[in-house]
């Protein structure tokens, strides 16, 4: 079985486009089958989420294209199974 890496990260920076963000972000991870809940707002990122090790490395990866988040704080902890159900990005 994989183990699964949960994420709780954040960062507070100016979003002015958050809303815009909203919707790729949420492909992203939805195509990269990772679960959880990421608050965004115009003051930044909050959330904890949940997938594999190279699913969780390729958010962060996605993360450090946007300047404003390539330095979003995290940490992780592992677990035998994703403890979410669900993707949501609010």
């Amino acid at each position: 079985m994989t183990e699964c890496v949960i994420t709780a990260l954040y960062k507070f920076v100016t979003l002015d486009d958050y809303e815009e963000i909203k919707d790729p972000l949420q492909d992203f991870c939805r195509n990269h089958d990772i679960k959880g809940t990421l608050l965004l707002a115009q003051e930044g990122i909050n959330g904890t989420v949940a997938g594999s090790q190279s699913s969780i490395d390729a958010l962060l990866g996605y993360f450090k294209s946007d300047v404003r988040l390539a330095d979003v704080e995290y940490k992780q902890s592992f677990a035998e199974e994703n403890p979410f159900y669900r993707m949501k990005v609010k």
